[in-house]
């Protein structure tokens, strides 16, 4: 009787399935995700509900709960997501927005800002993350579970921001502040948005802001550029 363990015509077990279903299974996340975005951009976190998900994202009320037991699930998976590519943890569909030498040291804070404005908070993903804030608020719950990230998330770009930029009158405490009132005058711009008749406004109001705070915050010289300095002739 044959050894079935020493048989060449035994078939061997390939990990190929089960990568297929994990792939599977990152798509058919990424697809809950992005629809989630898109609603709450679009109708608010209130009205973003599992059945308007479900059908924005084409998959059916068991692959949704599946990955997404409640609503809540959804939204702390969607705001992980969001917060990755600013504090520099995405992974092929993103990249950190202030990375170092990103401005090439020579365009500065103003460039970043305007950047930050256009690619990140003015943005179907900026106004959704605008939304889960909100929510949170007056949602305990929901505050208690995003918090953690959110502190983790503030520590990175706190650490980031030093790493580029530093206070002519001050110390790396003052850039941190700084830097707070830089995303907290962002954030409140959707808020303004209301009130604006012309939406052209808003880029004037950008673009005055950063004229204003520019001169507060310098890049940070790499230690190359110091050394470069040190080597010139007095």
């Amino acid at each position: 009787m044959p050894n079935r363990k020493n048989d060449a015509t035994t078939p061997k077990c390939h990990p190929e399935p089960q990568r297929r279903n994990d792939d599977r299974a990152k798509l058919t996340k990424a697809r809950i995700c992005n629809a989630m975005v898109s609603c709450l951009d679009e109708v608010g976190y209130r009205e973003a509900s599992i059945n308007l998900v479900q059908a924005r994202a084409g998959v059916s009320r068991g692959a949704l709960t599946y990955h997404f037991p409640s609503k809540e699930d959804m939204v702390i998976e969607v705001l992980e997501r969001l917060l990755d590519p600013v504090r520099g943890e995405a992974g092929e569909a993103g990249r950190p927005l202030l990375p170092p030498r990103t401005t090439g040291r020579g365009d500065g804070l103003r460039t970043d800002l305007k950047r930050l404005w256009s690619r990140l908070v003015n943005t179907s993903e900026g106004r959704a993350m605008f939304e889960i804030l909100v929510a949170a608020r007056t949602d305990t719950a929901l505050q208690a579970r995003i918090s953690p990230s959110l502190a983790k998330y503030n520590e990175q770009i706190n650490r980031s921001i030093l790493s580029l930029y530093t206070a002519p009158t001050g110390g790396d405490d003052d850039v941190v502040i700084l830097w707070t009132i830089c995303r907290t005058f962002l954030r409140g711009l959707h808020v303004q948005e209301r009130f604006e008749v012309d939406p052209d406004t808003m880029d004037a109001v950008m673009d005055r802001f950063a004229e204003l705070i520019a001169p507060l915050m310098v890049p940070r010289k790499t230690s190359q550029e110091m050394q470069d300095h040190d080597e010139k002739p007095v």
